[in-house]
């Protein structure tokens, strides 16, 4: 997370504001993370690109073009109102005349060079050097060439300008050792006397002493809030006074803002010491120490970058301030994730520090280590034995809230101990001193905890299990279980705990996975009853991967009072039927009364009264047993009579049920719909039949219709079916998830003892899309398969069901015979209606992907026909779009079948 700047910035610099030429020098001098985020706020898109773009491109950038005019602006002003004073003091004592245009060179190559290091090196590090090296070195050479012989007065100048310049971009430890060194560097090459003195002076420049001497070090009478240097100087080197004062001050605000004060102290490598004192200080003088302790691991405003980054690299690695305070108070400021130049400002402030180890010192260096010591995809380390910190655990009981931390850590050591599947029954016997959830310091730990525990009590139904089903399931729900631990561990705050968490996790799963293989092992001594059912309606535990649409249906009726009918449409074979046939299971059948009226089994009717005879007969059927008024069977003679209205006998025995439908609603599933469609078309039946039922479910709020039928139902334009489907909800039946076709091969029935190759459930999901009528089709070859070859053949084999199984099967001549009703009727629905050249795309499709543009050129079609039938293909799930103007079929099984039997 990008820093953020604690006051007020300005989104866009002024050149005609004076104020803000005061405030550039400000930025550059004290507080760099300011430019930064200037920068940042103008545009962080450029920001981010770093040196990938140059400073022409930010031209069109009003803050970055106003913040150029501003340095320029700057540089003159800093040379004018520091450098024309030095040069006429130097002048004076050594008795010559100042040499202004020397003066004014000088000026002007720093300038230069500034907005030539901001045009070489990028967005990001231009602007923020090169701006300090604009302003910097535009006073120091300005006084070098004016006239100026002493060395002190050049190497003060140019020390603060290194010091700026490269503490912006690189930290204040660079500065200070490049300023250092340019001094030096200046004693060799200008003569001893002369580079003594230069080298001294460029030494006390990069410290920043001048800028330490107009601070005072600090020492105020009484340094009002956030007045304190420490506060706004950034790039300060040498330690201030009255640190503690401004410190105790932070403090007083509250615990949040004092931590939100100290977070800009990890800014200045130099500066830490004082953090770390504050920090030590505040944990060990607080009587809810492990609280606040966890509290540094939950702020989300200590995930900012410590330092504001500005080159590529930064952005990675650029600690937070949530590691360096952390680091700070386990005493490992200088760990491998510090840069060398902050390693050795470490060492130099050291002595600065508290280090006196304590229990919370130490644990805040496990807290640390297991936070950014692991990196993400590495494996436990073997060289990280929680057992060797029990002493410490131990100690922290002396702590509020110490006794949480022995506890947890000590079951999550056990947890990781635990060899094999038995002894994941006892976690829950381990977590029983732990306080509840809502009481802990970690809430979410304790929580996962928890989980674990519940895990062992699965376990300990799997070790009492007497039939080798009841343990299967034991260990199904443990799996499902771990892998909703998973989720939980990886979406929930838990570090530091997180990787320990994470590697009891990848070992109980180990341990569950060998016991479920060892399970898998055992013989089959008889063939396996085949639980795929290909072709019929299927009902109960043998239907998966509907569950959501049933779950759709049980909330849309459960509930009292009017609700919607609903239209079920899609392919055939898509398991529409079976949807209808599972109502009654998971609806209340004392409340929501299903009738199953299936107009395949009512036969071909020869008129409105017959059909409307056959459904008050079903109604009838379905009533519950009544004590009270007795309803009359519905008189075929009043329905079928010459001399009688059907609409009007029906509605007569209808109204007769209403008495007995209080709190009751009859749920009227109707398979196969079309069917009254071409009963109409020929004559049969009257097209007022459609308004007929518009108006019951209307006026009836116990009386819906549940509608299946194929997508030309969802489909039709004729005048008699708008009004009908316009008070209908449709729902689409599609192919089935990929996740629900794995637990329909893997787990069609709850004692099924085969088991697959991951290799064949990919290549069965991928040849047959979920369709589930094929997924069930390929399941019963493979089990009567696998049955032929053990129990008829003799085979020897193992028992996984592999990849050739699942070929042979495919590539046998039966498979697409005994799927032809599925495959011929895709076919025949892509014939017989429109547009007519659906056939002619699929028979080219046959041979595989294709483009648009290979469309048109292999069928000869034109565009607007092969656009239509490709729409319609697509609605109908027939045919889709691979990637942009690229369409295949959508069931690779369905394009086998085109390309040996339609090509």
């Amino acid at each position: 997370m990008f820093p953020t700047y604690p006051g007020e910035l300005p989104s866009c610099l002024n050149p005609l504001n004076l104020r803000h030429y005061f405030l550039l020098a400000y930025w550059v001098f004290f507080r760099p993370t300011a430019l930064k985020c200037y920068l940042y706020q103008a545009d962080s898109d450029l920001y981010r690109a770093g040196s990938g773009l140059g400073i022409f491109r930010t031209l069109r950038v009003s803050a970055y073009r106003n913040l150029y005019l501003v340095a320029l602006g700057a540089t003159l002003w800093m040379s004018a109102l520091f450098g024309v004073p030095i040069v006429l003091l130097a002048s004076s004592i050594q008795g010559t005349v100042p040499d202004w245009a020397g003066m004014a060179v000088g000026v002007a190559v720093g300038v230069t060079y500034g907005v030539g290091f901001m045009a070489n090196k990028g967005v990001a590090v231009g602007v923020a050097v090169g701006v300090a090296v604009g302003v910097g070195f535009g006073v120091g050479f300005g006084v070098a060439l004016g006239g100026v012989a002493g060395g002190v007065a050049v190497g003060v100048a140019g020390g603060v300008a290194f010091g700026v310049a490269f503490g912006v971009a690189l930290g204040v430890s660079f500065g200070v050792a490049l300023g250092v060194g340019f001094g030096v560097a200046g004693g060799v090459d200008y003569g001893v006397d002369y580079g003594v003195a230069f080298g001294v002076a460029f030494g006390v420049g990069a410290l920043r002493l001048p800028m330490y001497l107009i601070q005072g070090g600090g020492l105020v009478r009484s340094p009002g809030q956030g007045q304190h240097p420490i506060w706004w100087d950034e790039l300060a080197v040498l330690p201030f006074l009255q640190t503690q004062v401004a410190i105790n001050q932070a403090w007083q605000q509250g615990e949040m803002a004092g931590l939100e004060r100290l977070s800009q102290l990890a800014a200045n490598p130099f500066q830490r010491w004082v953090l770390q004192r504050a920090l030590y200080q505040r944990l060990h003088q607080s009587s809810s120490a492990l609280p606040f302790l966890y509290q540094l691991f939950s702020l989300e405003s200590l995930e900012a970058y410590a330092i504001a980054p500005v080159r590529e690299s930064d952005w990675q690695g650029i600690p937070s301030v949530r590691q360096v305070f952390i680091s700070e108070l386990a005493g490992q400021g200088n760990d491998d994730h510090a840069g060398e130049a902050e390693g050795a400002v470490w060492w130099l402030t050291r002595p600065l520090r508290i280090r006196k180890s304590t229990p919370l010192t130490t644990f805040s260096g496990l807290l640390y280590r297991l936070t950014w010591g692991i990196e993400p995809d590495e494996t436990w380390p073997v060289d990280l034995n929680l057992e060797e910190f029990h002493d410490l655990f131990n100690q922290l009981v002396d702590y509020p809230g110490g006794s949480e931390i022995q506890q947890s850590f000590n079951c999550m050591i056990d947890f990781l101990n635990y060899s094999s599947v038995d002894m994941l029954a006892d976690a829950s016997n381990c977590l029983a001193s732990l306080p509840i959830p809502e009481n802990a310091i970690r809430p979410p730990v304790l929580k996962a905890l928890q989980k674990f525990g519940h895990i062992g009590q699965d376990i300990a139904v799997f070790q009492v299990a007497s039939s080798r089903l009841n343990q299967l399931a034991a260990l199904g729900r443990v799996t499902d279980q771990l892998e909703d631990l998973r989720e939980y561990i990886n979406q929930s705050g838990l570090p530091p705990e997180k990787v320990i968490l994470q590697e009891i996790l990848r070992r109980w799963r180990k341990l569950v996975s060998d016991a479920s293989g060892e399970l898998g092992q055992i013989t089959i001594a008889e063939p396996v009853v085949n639980p795929y059912v290909a072709g019929n309606p299927v009902a109960g535990e043998l239907f998966v991967g509907r569950e959501a649409i049933l779950r759709e249906l049980e909330e849309l009726w459960l509930k009292p009072g009017q609700v919607d009918s609903v239209l079920l449409y899609g392919h055939r074979r898509m398991g529409k039927s079976s949807i209808l046939k599972n109502l009654p299971h998971r609806l209340d059948g004392q409340r929501n009364l299903v009738v199953e009226f299936n107009l395949q089994r009512v036969g071909k009717v020869r008129s409105t009264g017959e059909l409307l005879y056959a459904l008050a007969l079903a109604l009838c059927d379905r009533l519950p047993p009544q004590s009270a008024i007795p309803i009359n069977e519905p008189d075929e003679a009043a329905f079928l009579g010459a001399n009688h209205n059907p609409y009007q006998t029906f509605n007569c025995w209808f109204d007769q049920l209403a008495p007995h439908m209080v709190n009751r609603r009859f749920i009227v599933a109707i398979d196969e719909f079309e069917l009254i469609e071409f009963a109409i078309d020929e004559g049969r039946i009257e097209a007022e039949l459609i308004d007929f039922l518009r108006g019951l479910i209307q006026t009836t709020d116990w009386f819906v219709l549940a509608l299946a039928g194929l997508y030309t139902l969802q489909e039709k334009c004729y005048d008699y079916w708008n009004p009908l489907f316009g008070s209908i909800k449709p729902r689409r039946v599609s192919f089935l998830s990929a996740d629900s076709t794995r637990k329909l091969i893997t787990q069609p029935a709850a004692d099924f003892p085969l088991d697959y190759t991951q290799e064949a459930i990919d290549e069965i999901i991928h040849l047959t899309y979920g369709q589930p009528y094929l997924v069930q089709l390929i399941g019963q070859k493979l089990v009567a398969q696998f049955n032929y070859q053990v129990f008829e053949a003799g085979q020897s084999r193992d028992r996984p069901i592999s990849l050739d199984d699942l070929r042979s099967v495919i590539n046998s001549p039966e498979f697409f015979q005994d799927g032809g009703a599925y495959f011929t009727g895709v076919w025949r629905q892509a014939e017989d209606s429109e547009p007519p050249e659906q056939t002619q795309i699929l028979t080219a499709l046959a041979e595989g992907e294709k483009s648009f543009t290979e469309l048109i050129a292999g069928t000869g079609l034109s565009e607007l026909q092969v656009t239509a039938a490709l729409k319609t293909l697509q609605d109908h799930d027939v045919v889709q779009s691979a990637m942009e103007c690229s369409y295949s079929f959508t069931v690779e099984l369905m394009r086998r079948w085109v390309q040996t039997s339609r090509s």
